[in-house]
């Protein structure tokens, strides 16, 4: 995590001052060739081809892939630890939704990619690094606030609970045929619902309460 966000630092310092404009537009095409080519298309020509500006200004920016990677990952894929609704229920149903909607959006295939890229590229492991575990440290917070307030038992295992959540939206949409895309878009909200209200029941809460 500590390289990850040292090579941000470093790229924030270096070079000419920010432009949001151009941020955005390079923000925007790699994260759509992250999703679509994996870290093996990752590369600066393929990003100054479809946004149109030079790899010296991009290295400007961003001293490598790495750093381009890492701030494209925050500033893009969803974020977790700004959930928190003040109920257990509430705070499930939103990390089904985010979850449901990244899937299907184009992005979807990011997630993919990085659980892949991971173990077989040392530069993404650094480089997500920071953006993997301060999410999985948001999304167990929202199970440790559930059993501080009664609304799980004690000792309730966090990824449990994450993989419930988490790993049935994510099979829900990369089990679907093309077909099926544009009714499950409209289903999601019905799914998350669904979803969350088998868990919280399952799980056996104690005060825990879904809303009507």
């Amino acid at each position: 995590m500590e390289g990850a966000q040292t090579g941000t630092t470093a790229a924030g310092r270096r070079g000419r001052p920010r432009n949001p404009d151009v941020e955005d537009k390079v923000f925007d095409a790699a994260m759509s060739v992250y999703a679509r080519d994996g870290w093996a298309g990752f590369t600066f020509e393929t990003i100054a081809r479809e946004t149109g500006i030079g790899k010296p200004a991009l290295y400007r920016r961003w001293p490598s892939r790495g750093d381009l990677l890492a701030q494209t990952f925050r500033a893009r894929l969803f974020v977790v630890d700004r959930i928190d609704t003040g109920n257990l229920h509430d705070d499930l149903l939103a990390l089904a939704r985010i979850t449901l909607e990244h899937m299907l959006s184009p992005h979807g295939q990011a997630i993919a990619h990085m659980r892949i890229d991971v173990p077989r590229y040392p530069e993404v492991a650094e480089s997500t690094a920071e953006y993997r575990e301060s999410t999985t440290a948001a999304a167990r917070q929202i199970v440790r606030r559930g059993i501080r307030r009664d609304e799980l038992p004690p000792g309730t295992p966090p990824t449990l609970v994450l993989d419930m959540v988490v790993g049935a939206a994510i099979n829900h949409v990369s089990t679907m045929t093309p077909t099926l895309k544009p009714q499950i878009l409209s289903g999601i909200d019905d799914f998350a619902q669904s979803l969350v209200a088998a868990i919280v029941r399952g799980l056996g809460t104690g005060r825990a309460e879904t809303p009507d």
